[in-house]
């Protein structure tokens, strides 16, 4: 089993969390223990969430090499290929490694330790034409290494059915949240009083008709 974690915006926790209850995943708040199919089961069904997250380790980290030596005995291999570009999004708070750049660099030198060679470092990017490097998130907080694999790829409000967007489309994962929070009951009469890109009634079609947003 993994400690997992959906990531979703800000104000959207309760619906995520509710998702997860349904799922049957059991959740103390965002996180919760799954296994690889239910990373799959959560990137297809949930709706209001962004990411799926696999922690891969934490641990505490006050210099550089001992950063670095306790990053290179994690299981980088479990989800990290020899030579796949990668990533780091590295955020530092109240810790005494507090330059990201310096940081990212050591984690970068302790996956080549673990793997046998650094792998190629790259500037995250959505584009769906080409292939997305494996985003890593790291947060030290405190002295805290805690460090998370990404399992979405692109964020899953770009899964489904909209192929073109407008200048500033509503997410399908506010969306959601917005007809969560109405409290319909998925079988009544519902109304969209904005008329933009049909995304409310679309998702709220999806609900009612249990089909999965990444079917």
């Amino acid at each position: 089993m993994e400690k997992l974690m959906a990531v979703c915006s800000p104000g959207l926790e309760e619906f995520t969390s509710r998702e997860l209850h349904q799922l049957g995943l059991e959740p103390t708040g965002l996180e919760f223990q799954g296994s690889l199919q239910d990373v799959y089961r959560a990137n297809l069904h949930l709706r209001s969430a962004g990411r799926v997250l696999i922690r891969l380790g934490e641990f505490y980290a006050s210099t550089f090499p001992e950063l670095r030596r306790k990053a290179s005995r994690l299981s980088w291999e479990k989800y990290l290929p020899p030579k796949r570009p990668i990533s780091l999004r590295v955020i530092c708070e109240k810790s005494r490694l507090y330059h990201e750049g310096a940081v990212a660099e050591r984690l970068a030198g302790a996956i080549g330790d673990r793997l046998g060679s650094p792998p190629p470092m790259q500037k995250y990017h959505e584009d769906p034409e080409g292939d997305l490097p494996q985003i890593i998130f790291v947060r030290l907080m405190n002295n805290l290494c805690v460090i998370n694999v990404d399992s979405s790829g692109p964020l899953l409000h770009r899964r489904g059915y909209r192929l073109a967007t407008a200048k500033a489309p509503l997410k399908e994962t506010l969306a959601c949240a917005m007809v969560m929070a109405s409290g319909w009951d998925t079988a009544g009469p519902f109304l969209d009083p904005f008329c933009g890109a049909w995304t409310i009634p679309i998702v709220a079609a999806l609900l009612a008709r249990r089909i999965a947003p990444g079917g």
